[in-house]
């Protein structure tokens, strides 16, 4: 900055008259027989003199800026960055033009490295002739490199054109700002839009769904997730490397890819054990880029499965050895009256890939609490297995550990108690049923359980809205009992007049579910069953405030008066409703009815009529239910058994096989044969008959081995884990963090990674413990498959695992990833501007500066004397003396 000011810049109007006194004078008195050269130098002195007067009088000052600025450009040239060069290259020259006085340009370029394209005030460069790895970004290093290169004294600034996607530790360039802030370094940023324009091409691959763990001739598969921009005709082609570190091409498919998202599917072999690597590669013609157009992979394949098999019956440790043949290494555990050692632990558990519980009496397992909990957790945890065959003794016997079973198994086993039950029916008939056919629906619901009733079970109905009405008192549901009640027909029976009452309900205004609650309550609570259970049917919203007073009204029935209450939700958010909350305080099970269609699929199997035999020993045909399942590839029919454990099929159920069960009054209904469940990461499976005795003579060997090879197959985790923890990795950029979370934290255990990374560098480090579990971070930044090995450990006990995970390409070559100047907003956090144009403005803080500053009053006074004292010498004196002097003074120095 240099400035010409003055201090009192309004006396420069005393040029103006000082000019006419001279001047005016001096033309009139002028003629031509006195005009001479000495009046006109006098004439010039006086003007002079008259201009110096007021420059001085005016305060003429000079101001020079001392402190010099230096601005340093840091330009990304990533690969993701490189679309944008020539944009890049006019904000570069915008800013130059904008430079401050005193100040110089530098260039710095990054991507995973940083370099100097332009050194401070040098001849500017453009960004394309930067040497720099491309393939990563870095601008955490790249603020830090460029702090460097400023000198102290001067004003430090950086212009950070970017467009904000790092891939390196997430959280370092906020701590390099604040190195920046330290410093008393000034820090802009102008925002790259880099992401996909319009028009342009793009293929990739941009994630994958394999399972990393798998077992011998078991079909697995690798579904690609390509992501495409435009249209585009694609090869994907799959290879696997072989011993010399080659590839193989194992198969090749051609599809045309619509823009967004692709699913390419690739069968995976399975036929020989061992550790395989693979590279799934696409082109396409009108592709970008295409460093993202690969992917790598490791799939493990186990030569044998690890079954535990625990039964009473020795022929089934011949018949499920046989069913698995050389495919399963089986540890059988065979309870007598004494109870075995049988492992019980979720850690012993977890090396197993099946479970078999095959006629056995649960309750003879040492610590049988401790096994069933173990066995949720493998498998809903870690995808295991559990399959159960016969007889489990689970009916007609009350014990926790059955309870807790069979909240696993996909069907509830039968009890003989034959005494009478009461179930009282609480329907919903408010308005707000009636918006989406609830109330259809509802009554649909309440019908099918009566129509599921024991003649000797009694029914109380109480349908409320906002009135609560008792229809009728309890009363048996015998077929011939005709009732007398008002508008009751002729020989109507209280069967029959329930089904009326209940279709022709019409919906009423309000919802007191609290007081309908209340009202069952005092009509059954000392009335003397057996069993008294109570349903809710509704859509679980009540206007009255009084959610609380439901909970705990059903609370009291379960606690003083042993009456269980359940509940249907229709057609409803359960996250908004009250029923799960009464159903569990009253002991009970709550359903989430959300179609018509699921009120014939057995909505009360678990609360109807228990069965009346728990093991039926006759010939029976068995039925085909679900023709498309997997377990029933390659058959059409199967032959007749004869023997099965009476059981229902559970809501959540995939029920595959059943058998006709006839009750004692001609009625019959479908129990399940082989039926299984999804629970949690894993399968839960029950086969109601025994492959051993005389239940399956009439099945040959080839039926047997068909059925139960697809069952045993269908059953196969999903993946295979031997080790009684997850592991997670979350590949973010140059750095990976690793996870292992156990079935059950121990602060005092141990774990130790060691990574064996592409290059073959060896890294090992102690993971650090956490309150999910033990963690760490590793450095990836090399693409290639990265080897894991974990030991984790507590007292005697250790367990180790291997794993695998691969870098297929450096996220810089993520076509699709969002660019948003959000990410820039996030790490400057107000430090200094964020632009989308630019357009820089450069001003500078004048606090920031020094100056240096010159007043001319003194010398225009000095020099205004001198010129007065000539005026007098040139007027006092002729002019041919003035040059006679001129010419003396010049001869004399001659002659010297």
């Amino acid at each position: 900055m240099k400035n010409i000011s003055f201090d009192n810049p309004y006396w420069l109007i005393i040029a103006i008259p000082l000019l006419l006194i001279i001047f005016v004078p001096f033309f009139i008195a002028m003629n031509k027989d006195n005009r001479s050269k000495g009046w006109i130098a006098s004439l010039v002195i006086h003007g002079v003199l008259s201009l110096a007067v007021a420059l001085a009088a005016a305060g003429l000052t000079y101001t020079a800026v001392m402190t010099r600025t230096k601005v340093y450009i840091v330009a990304d040239v990533s690969y993701s960055a490189s679309r944008n060069f020539d944009l890049i290259d006019e904000y570069i020259s915008d800013i130059s033009d904008a430079m401050p006085e005193n100040s110089r340009l530098g260039i710095v370029c990054f991507g995973k490295n940083s370099v100097i394209l332009t050194s401070s005030g040098s001849e500017i460069k453009s960004v394309k002739e930067a040497k720099v790895d491309d393939s990563g970004t870095d601008i955490a290093a790249a603020l830090d490199y460029t702090s460097t290169l400023f000198s102290e004294g001067e004003i430090k600034r950086i212009i950070l054109i970017t467009d904000g996607c790092d891939t390196t530790e997430e959280g370092s360039i906020i701590s390099a700002v604040e190195r920046l802030t330290a410093k008393d370094i000034k820090l802009d940023t102008v925002y790259l839009d880099s992401n996909l324009k319009e028009g342009e091409s793009e293929v990739q691959i941009s994630d994958a769904s394999y399972t990393p763990s798998t077992y011998i001739d078991f079909k697995t598969e690798i579904k690609l997730l390509v992501e495409t921009k435009g249209e585009s005709d694609v090869i994907a082609d799959l290879y696997r490397k072989n011993d010399d570190e080659s590839y193989s091409k194992i198969e090749t498919t051609v599809f045309r890819a619509e823009e967004g998202i692709n699913i390419v599917t690739f069968a995976l072999p399975t036929d020989t054990a061992g550790t395989f690597d693979y590279k799934a590669v696409l082109s396409a013609a009108s592709d970008r880029t295409e460093e993202n157009n690969s992917y790598l992979f490791t799939q493990s394949v186990a030569g044998k499965r690890k079954i535990m098999l625990v039964t009473e019956n020795l022929s089934d440790v011949t018949a499920i050895g046989k069913l698995y043949s050389n495919l399963a290494d089986i540890d059988t555990y065979f309870v007598s009256s004494m109870k075995p050692n049988i492992p019980y632990t979720v850690e012993d558990l977890s090396q197993y890939d099946e479970i078999i519980l095959s006629n056995v009496d649960i309750r003879k397992i040492n610590n049988v609490g401790a096994f069933v909990d173990s066995l949720d957790v493998v498998v809903s945890r870690f995808g295991k297995s559990l399959i159960t065959f016969g007889d489990l003794s689970m009916q007609n016997r009350d014990h926790e550990a059955f309870d807790k079973l069979e909240e696993l198994l996909p069907v509830s086993f039968g009890n003989a108690n034959k005494d009478e039950k009461l179930y009282t029916i609480v329907l919903d008939v408010s308005r707000s049923m009636n918006d989406t056919s609830q109330l259809t629906i509802a009554k649909d619901a309440a019908i099918k359980l009566l129509s599921l009733l024991e003649d000797g079970d009694s029914v109380v109905y109480v349908p409320f809205a906002g009135k609560v009405l008792v229809e009728q008192g309890w009363k048996p549901m015998k077929l011939g009992d005709i009732v007398d009640f008002e508008g009751a027909s002729a020989n109507m029976t209280y069967r029959q007049w329930l089904y009326r009452e209940i279709q022709e309900a019409e919906p009423y205004q309000g919802t007191l579910l609290g007081a309908a609650l209340e009202e069952a309550y005092s009509n059954i609570k000392n009335l003397s069953f057996a069993e008294s259970q109570v349903m809710i049917i509704s859509d679980g919203l009540s206007y009255s405030f009084e959610n609380e007073d439901a909970i705990d009204i059903a609370r009291r029935m379960h606690d003083e008066d042993n009456i269980t209450v359940s509940a249907i939700s229709v057609i409803s958010n359960v996250q908004q409703n009250m029923l799960p909350s009464i159903a569990e305080a009253g002991g009970g099970t709550h359903y989430n009815l959300q179609r018509a269609e699921e009120v014939a699929d057995l909505v009360f199997a678990t609360i109807a009529d228990d069965l009346t035999e728990s093991v039926v020993k006759t010939e029976t045909r068995v039925n085909i239910v679900n023709f498309r399942d997997d377990t029933l590839e390659g058959i059409i029919s199967l032959p007749n058994i004869f023997g099965y454990i009476n059981s229902k099929a559970k809501l959540d159920a995939e029920l595959v096989l059943s058998v006709d069960y006839e009750k004692s009054k001609g009625a019959v209904v479908q129990v399940p044969l082989y039926s299984y469940r999804d629970h949690g990461n894993g399968r839960i499976s029950t086969f109601t008959s025994s492959l051993s005795d005389d239940w399956l003579k009439d099945w040959d060997e080839v039926t047997k081995s068909k059925f139960f090879g697809n069952l045993l197959d269908m059953n196969t985790p999903r993946e295979r884990i031997d080790y009684p923890f997850d592991i997670k990795v979350d590949c973010t950029g140059s750095s990976s963090a690793i996870e292992i979370l156990p079935s059950h934290l121990n602060p005092r255990a141990k774990a130790f990674i060691k990574v064996t990374s592409p290059d073959g560098k060896i890294e090992e480090k102690e993971l650090a413990f956490n309150r999910n579990g033990y963690a760490t971070v590793i450095n990836t930044d090399a693409v290639g498959r990265y080897d894991i090995h974990i030991t984790y450990s507590y007292g005697t006990h250790t367990f180790e695992a291997e794993s695998y995970f691969s870098i297929s390409y450096s996220p810089e070559y993520d076509a699709f990833v969002a660019f948003d100047i959000g990410n820039i907003y996030s790490f400057m956090r107000n430090v200094g501007r964020v632009y989308t144009d630019g357009k820089v403005e450069l001003d500078i803080n004048k606090n920031e500066v020094a100056t240096y500053k010159y007043s001319f009053r003194i010398p225009l006074l000095i020099f205004a004397a001198v010129m007065f004292v000539a005026d007098v010498f040139i007027r006092k004196t002729k002019w041919q003396d003035i040059l006679n002097l001129f010419a003396f003074r010049k001869k004399k120095g001659v002659k010297k």
